[in-house]
């Protein structure tokens, strides 16, 4: 399976201690006293967590939500940070502490039916996912329906899938959800469909080699040989130490 969604937003304040707390030894800096600090505590956790430091962003939020143990932003994003640590089931506590103090609070279950799926209980996550559907001011249903989507195909069931995922492939929507709807249309003997759907993912993420890599092996085979081959050089340009590119080097041999 193709990875999954998360919702990160900006953060903000939503409810707050009864007195000030002692601020995490990893932010000397914060006063906790600053009605500010949890809100700037979870701002640093956030640009920590789009660089890939989660056990450091996890540090960060764990903080804030000493300050704001009421406050369900700061769980969610506690729980964003453990699910990117691999600990579903935690994560999983996380984002339901966070619905539990705000019901309507969408991103975090957008959230904790990613850490279900994690949990193998796709059931309750499709539940999450269908639940946030619901929800029709929600901004990212793009994403939400890429991650519904990403669990029909999981389960084989590719109409569902498709109609999803055909709705996630927009202009606003995660790019993955371009590459899975072309690769349920091969699977569905629409390679036209597919083709289309590589070119558009190309088109808005031209750095990326594994898409100009599966646009070249459909061509491939569907005889257009050339085609494929400016595609597989193309790979190997972009990404000339990846797994793609080696790929690409076999594929036009050598």
């Amino acid at each position: 399976m193709r990875p999954l969604l998360v919702v990160v937003l900006a953060v903000a304040l939503t409810g707050c201690a009864s007195t000030p707390r002692q601020v995490d030894s990893t932010s000397p800096e914060i006063n906790p006293r600053d009605p500010m600090a949890a809100t700037i505590l979870m701002q640093q956790g956030q640009a920590l967590l789009a660089d890939g430091k989660a056990e450091a962003a996890l540090a960060k939020h764990r903080a804030a939500l000493k300050l704001q143990p009421n406050n369900p932003t700061a769980h969610n994003m506690v729980g964003l940070a453990l699910l990117q640590l691999g600990d579903g089931a935690a994560a999983l506590k996380s984002f339901s502490n966070a619905l539990t103090l705000a019901p309507s609070y969408s991103d975090a279950r957008n959230n904790r039916g990613v850490a279900y799926l994690r949990l193998g209980q796709s059931s309750l996550a499709e539940a999450d996912f269908l639940a946030v559907l619901g929800d029709r001011t929600y901004a990212n249903r793009a994403g939400v329906l890429y991650n519904l989507g990403s669990l029909y195909f999981a389960r084989g069931n590719l109409a569902s899938a498709e109609e999803n995922l055909k709705r996630a492939a927009v202009p606003s929507g995660p790019l993955e959800a371009y590459l899975l709807y072309a690769q349920i249309e091969e699977r569905l003997g629409r390679p036209e469909i597919a083709e289309s759907a590589y070119h558009e993912a190309m088109a808005r993420a031209p750095e990326r080699a594994d898409v100009p890599m599966a646009l070249g092996k459909l061509l491939e085979s569907l005889g257009r040989v050339e085609e494929a081959r400016q595609l597989y050089r193309r790979v190997i340009s972009l990404a000339p130490n990846s797994p793609e590119a080696a790929e690409a080097r076999g594929r036009l041999g050598g």
